[in-house]
């Protein structure tokens, strides 16, 4: 069930501060006063609706789905939470060499990642679609149709989105990190596919005119999301795990999705 104003209450009870940090790329959130430990959270904030910048209260924060979802482990694990905001592809590395405790950035868990880190069960899972102009929807109407020499099919570099564009074997491929980089390529008409999951694209197609999902069906929604913790720790797998489930059957989790959904589209 969709409660009205969920997220709102929790960005209102929770106390955002921008810190500087000599680096415009973290971000600290009060969940509680009383705790005087930092849990670091690992994000590539270029992804509405899982994560996104935008101001609140007159200061630079991030939003989304991911940063709902790592405020509630932080709150489990008796932390405030920190956020550093880097490239898709640097997430992991981070997470292996210690610089974040945990990666939230709608992260497919697949079998390669998986032999890097430890993950945790699937929080959500979303159709992967292709994003295009919209006065090429009815031409790119299959993968065979974008699957020639002259089309120029892109992804976020490091994403599973990446590896589904390599499907495309004739086609023309260019891999960048920021998806808003990405739209605006295909907008300039620079490349002429975007793949990228379903809320994400949804999320584009109300913001910008001119821009629809090709009828193609592609990829495997079954992988989802999960959060990524180093390998070996059990511990802060176990918390998360109670944290994700309990989101999930409370129904909370829905009514983040919806929320940041809604707000993205605003």
């Amino acid at each position: 069930m969709f409660k009205k104003g969920f997220i709102m209450s929790i960005l209102l009870l929770t106390i955002l501060v921008l810190t500087g940090c000599g680096s415009s790329n973290v971000y600290t959130y009060i969940i509680d006063d009383s705790y005087t430990e930092y849990i670091t959270l690992g994000t590539s904030a270029d992804y509405p609706p899982y994560e996104w910048p935008t101001r609140v209260d007159g200061k630079d924060t991030l939003v989304g789905i991911d940063i709902e979802i790592a405020k509630a482990i932080a709150k489990a694990e008796g932390k405030n939470l920190k956020v550093i905001n880097k490239g898709f592809d640097f997430l992991l590395e981070d997470l292996k060499n210690g610089k974040v405790d945990f990666v939230l950035a709608g992260m497919t868990p697949t079998a390669e990642r998986a032999e890097q880190v430890d993950f945790s069960m699937v929080y959500y899972e979303a159709i992967q679609v292709v994003l295009v102009k919209t006065v090429n929807v009815e031409t790119y109407n299959s993968f065979d149709a974008l699957n020639q020499s002259t089309i120029r099919v892109s992804a976020q570099l490091g994403s599973i989105q990446q590896e589904l564009a390599e499907t495309f074997t004739n086609a023309q491929k260019q891999y960048i990190q920021a998806v808003p980089d990405l739209v605006m390529r295909l907008i300039d008409g620079q490349v002429d596919a975007v793949i990228m999951e379903k809320p994400v694209a949804d999320g584009y197609i109300k913001n910008q005119t001119g821009l629809s999902i090709a009828p193609i069906t592609i990829g495997d929604p079954d992988g989802g999301s999960a959060v990524a913790v180093k390998k070996g720790d059990q511990a802060l797998l176990d918390s998360i795990n109670a944290v994700i489930a309990d989101l999930i059957d409370s129904g909370k989790m829905d009514e983040i999705v919806n929320e940041m959904i809604l707000l993205n589209s605003n």
